[in-house]
């Protein structure tokens, strides 16, 4: 089946009007053929996947080829989904970019917000499924019910700041008034697989390189144009949405950090701790100089997404005559920001703004200004990479906002490169005569511009973490890349000290990645300190010391399944319970503020239930591609080498502690062994998911860590449901294909000439071991 027979197939089972008040439809958009169509997502699928990036995932699964295709086929979807909640409520900003990843292992799923996932949602659309590729480059223009496809040609090669601008220019736009605009670099044109989509000056989609998968649409841009009209809900819903926002300004984190100096606030407590990720994770911790406050001096304010009232995003200019200053000292006495030394909390450094262009020679240009940096950003491009510089952390994240590029996939490739270079695995034959020592800045910005045109050695850190899958490093070359599932790490932590942040990088479902399940709350001290608050906050009882394995399953749950719902509603993460602190929104008001805008009643444990399904799904697609539970692993370093600063210095992960905490964790979640769903679970979730189940009991077979097994994609009768056992089983398919096995079709057995016989949606089939003898 082409990727169009399986948008027909979902279209039959969709409705042509919505199924609840503010529902958006889904466009379905060939790029090829410059054709689209539109329909509903079933009530069903809100209440069991709730929408944005649960409503991805549905769609995804459904039109995904059971074949072994490769991401960048113009045959596997892009699909963008904002959530119930987005433009609504206040912090409900976001959205998702969904699709197989070309740069890790498994899915691709991003979140961003901005302009662009509300603008979407008020012009009609909670999902937008883009396939196919035209000859000619597209800029898709969308406003309200009219689509065009218009040529794109006069924007290639052109990065995030000029295309915004010609854009705005030939259009008589402005972005973020009436209109926004997800865009591709140059980077996503010439698929970097840690090159990401732009939804503004900041803003980015960017892990498991989404704009290297838009690029391979043949899509430059997306514009949605017009400024959304008047938002209608009820009384009762928008005094829901100013409580909430209320709630979320006057919580300590965002009141004293957020709407202040920015996520960087979370360096010093992960330095203090001996938890940052150095020089490629070799060491864990670092230099004082990029603490939050050195930056204050260039900070100008902050900016932030549609109609959030937090503004966590810090505005940098370096640039003479800028008046910084914005948020200086807001972190002077702030105990929750020094954590395991609270003395900490009272220093501050008084960096002084000395800086004259980044050669020191008076010359500034546009990247001596810009909007960030986030912690990530700081990390990946400070300790990990050896720089210790805050005008040079900031230069280099206004070039990467620019170029398009996502720092964490960016700065693991490049944090990679340096140890390879460090251990002599490669040298300037390898890397065209640059110098690859740790912190040598000039290289690392040539490097960047090199990365993103794919030129000399940029063409090598362009392929990110499958540089040895590609042949351009060696097979060594592994034994020091810090991935998971081949996604880098997302943040900078290092964690060998922190196990419930090492079980959820484990365990995520799109790679190495903090933002779906990090126990963030793990180096808060004073919630350590409090047994009873710990254990009603995760659902289960959690070791106050953050060294040891004991419950930290159930803290990586709960936090999984929260992230998933606040996800799918279109919530920030940062305004999300558990993620930076114990009271800020969660399932609970999630749930009064659903009824009250959509008339759907769903409780909080219903949302949680809806946030684990989102994850089965990830899994189970995950499945598809090969991942099992043998890849819910961590980088070798940290099982083999202790780190060796801090408090908790000589901390490494025990692997036999590790494997039982993994299947703890797989047992209170409900997956099998193997990692995935349940059989029962599972054949629930496909009834909802393709209107179809077929569970077959299985027999023991020689590497197969389950006894039944959900096939829901329709086979027509026995043959055919053998040949797809095998292709599901692969481990196993000597033994499928042994001719004592004989089958029971709703505990009827089927002697060998019914081997043709139909089967149907519900059957009930089992592999029965036939005994022989005389």
């Amino acid at each position: 089946m082409s990727i169009r027979d399986r948008i027909d197939a979902l279209l039959e089972r969709m409705p042509d009007a919505p199924q609840y008040p503010t529902q958006g439809a889904v466009l379905f958009v060939d790029l090829e053929r410059r054709s689209q169509r539109k329909a509903y997502l079933p009530k069903e699928v809100l209440t069991t996947f709730l929408s944005g990036r649960g409503g991805n995932m549905f769609l995804l699964y459904n039109l995904l080829s059971g074949d072994n295709v490769k991401p960048l086929d113009p045959e596997v979807p892009l699909i963008f989904g904002s959530g119930v909640f987005t433009g609504y409520m206040a912090s409900a900003t976001r959205g998702n970019v969904t699709s197989l990843s070309p740069e890790s292992d498994a899915i691709l799923d991003s979140n961003a917000g901005d302009y662009f996932p509300a603008f979407m949602r008020h012009h009609g659309y909670d999902h937008l499924v883009l396939y196919g590729r035209n000859p000619q480059w597209t800029l898709l223009k969308i406003s309200f019910e009219e689509v065009q496809f218009l040529d794109a040609t006069p924007y290639l090669g052109m990065d995030n700041l000029d295309i915004t601008e010609a854009i705005q220019r030939d259009f008589e736009r402005t972005e973020r008034k009436d209109m926004a605009l997800a865009r591709i670099t140059s980077a996503g044109e010439n698929q970097v697989l840690s090159s990401g989509i732009m939804g503004g000056i900041k803003a980015i989609w960017a892990r498991g390189g989404a704009g290297a998968k838009m690029g391979s649409l043949g899509l430059k841009a997306i514009m949605i144009d017009g400024a959304p009209g008047k938002i209608v809900s009820s009384r009762e819903f928008k005094l829901g949405a100013k409580e909430i926002s209320n709630k979320v300004i006057g919580t300590s984190v965002i009141h004293n950090a957020l709407k202040t100096v920015g996520t960087p606030f979370l360096y010093k407590p992960s330095r203090i701790l001996g938890a940052i990720g150095t020089k490629n994770n070799q060491e864990n911790t670092w230099v004082e100089d990029l603490d939050a406050d050195n930056f204050d001096v260039y900070r100008t304010g902050m900016d932030g997404c549609y109609k959030c009232p937090v503004k966590c995003r810090p505005l940098n200019d370096m640039t003479p005559g800028a008046t910084g200053g914005f948020g200086a000292n807001a972190l002077k006495g702030v105990t929750g920001n020094a954590s395991y030394d609270t003395a900490q909390a009272e220093v501050q450094h008084e960096h002084r703004a000395g800086y004259r262009g980044i050669k020191g020679n008076g010359v500034f240009d546009r990247y001596d200004k810009g909007d960030g940096p986030e912690y990530v950003t700081v990390g990946k491009f400070g300790p990990n990479i050896g720089i210790k510089e805050p005008e040079q952390v900031l230069r280099l994240n206004n070039i990467l906002n620019d170029l398009g590029l996502d720092s964490s996939g960016t700065g693991g490739a490049i944090g990679w490169a340096m140890e390879l270079y460090q251990r002599g695995i490669i040298d300037q034959t390898t890397t065209g005569g640059l110098d690859l020592s740790w912190g040598n800045y000039a290289v690392v910005e040539k490097l960047l511009f090199m990365l993103a045109k794919r030129e000399g050695f940029g063409d090598v850190l362009a392929d990110s973490s499958q540089a040895v899958a590609t042949g351009k490093y060696p097979k060594e070359a592994l034994d020091y890349r810090m991935t998971v599932k081949g996604l880098f790490q997302s943040d900078p932590h290092d964690s060998r000290i922190l196990k419930a942040f090492a079980l959820g990088l484990a365990v995520a479902t799109r790679g190495m990645d903090h933002l779906r399940n990090r126990v963030t709350l793990e180096i808060n001290a004073r919630i350590n300190d409090d047994a009873e608050f710990k254990t009603a906050l995760y659902g289960g009882q959690v070791s106050a010391e953050p060294n040891q394995y004991s419950g930290k399953e159930y803290a990586v749950r709960r936090c999984e399944d929260t992230f998933a719902v606040g996800d799918s509603v279109g919530m920030c993460r940062f305004t999300t319970k558990l993620f930076n602190s114990p009271s800020l929104t969660g399932t609970e008001e999630f749930a009064v503020q659903l009824k009250l805008l959509t008339g759907i009643d769903m409780s909080s444990d219903d949302l949680l239930n809806s946030g684990r399904n989102v994850i089965a799904v990830e899994r189970m697609i995950n499945a598809i591609r090969g991942l099992g539970d043998v890849d819910d692993t961590l980088p070798r370093r940290w099982f083999e080498e202790p780190n060796s600063a801090g408090p908790f210095s000589g901390e490494k992960i025990d692997p036999q502690a590790f494997a039982e905490l993994k299947l703890r964790f797989y047992e209170i979640s409900g997956f099998e062994p193997d990692g995935l769903p349940g059989s029962d679970w599972w054949e629930r979730l496909s009834q909802v998911l393709t209107g179809y189940s077929l569970k077959v009991q299985l027999p023991e077979l020689p590497g197969v860590k389950r006894h039944s097994l959900v096939i829901n994609r329709p086979v027509r009768n026995i043959q055919e449901l053998r040949q797809r056992l095998i292709s599901s089983l692969p481990q196993a398919a000597e033994a499928l294909q042994d001719s004592s096995f004989g089958i029971s079709i709703n505990d009827q057995l089927v002697v060998a000439s019914e081997q043709g016989l139909a089967l149907h949606n519900g059957d009930q089939v089992s592999l029965v071991p036939m005994l022989a003898g005389g």
